[in-house]
């Protein structure tokens, strides 16, 4: 069961009455191709640029951070489930800002880092009723640039996989590769284990 604040509980829970102004903070960090060093962009579903502090989905800490906004961001529905199923969240940006430019020209995004923040802000004085709080923690599996047709319009999806349940199904072959054992100070544990499963083993016999 996820733990929200009671502010934002109170928002939710007075949705009916007052109504709700949702709105999705999404904080990606990938790698800078000039400097080679870790840089990251906030975008946000807000018509104008905004400074907020939201808590990190990796430290638990609160962060100041700057998110962009007016960039037509989308966020698919984040599946909610109780197995083991990767959850996908396909992130779609207008690709003409300078920041959405920088972000998919400028860094390398392969398995980059993706926080979703949700929160809400007060109907009457516009402004955040509570803290962003965090949605989605995961990383990207594709970014693919469409380029549009004249006259037409392009945009960014960024498929974004759930990262605790993605490293599940990564494989390790140092694990059972008799080259990587080897290089342990000459450790042989799997110099037959590409041909173990095909060994006859006739028990009772010489």
């Amino acid at each position: 069961m996820k733990n929200i604040t009671s502010a934002f509980f109170a928002a939710l829970t007075g949705a009916r009455d007052k109504g709700l102004v949702p709105r999705r903070f999404v904080w990606i960090t990938g790698k800078d191709l000039a400097s080679g060093g870790s840089a990251s962009i906030g975008l946000w579903t807000g018509d104008d640029d905004i400074n907020i502090t939201v808590t990190s989905g990796v430290t638990g800490l609160p962060e100041a951070r700057t998110y962009y906004g007016g960039l037509n961001l989308q966020v698919s529905p984040i599946p909610r489930t109780a197995d083991l199923t990767i959850q996908t969240v396909t992130i779609t940006i207008g690709q003409i800002a300078p920041a959405v430019q920088q972000l998919v020209r400028g860094y390398d995004l392969r398995l980059a880092p993706i926080e979703i923040h949700d929160m809400s802000f007060d109907t009457g004085t516009r402004l955040p009723s509570a803290a962003p709080e965090i949605a989605f923690l995961g990383v990207a599996d594709g970014a693919p640039v469409k380029t549009p047709a004249v006259g037409q319009d392009g945009d960014i999806e960024i498929s974004a996989i759930s990262a605790a349940i993605a490293m599940l199904e990564r494989t390790n072959p140092a694990k059972s590769s008799y080259e990587g054992q080897k290089r342990r100070s000459g450790d042989e544990f799997g110099l037959y284990s590409s041909t173990v499963a095909n060994w006859q083993i006739p028990w009772g016999q010489k």
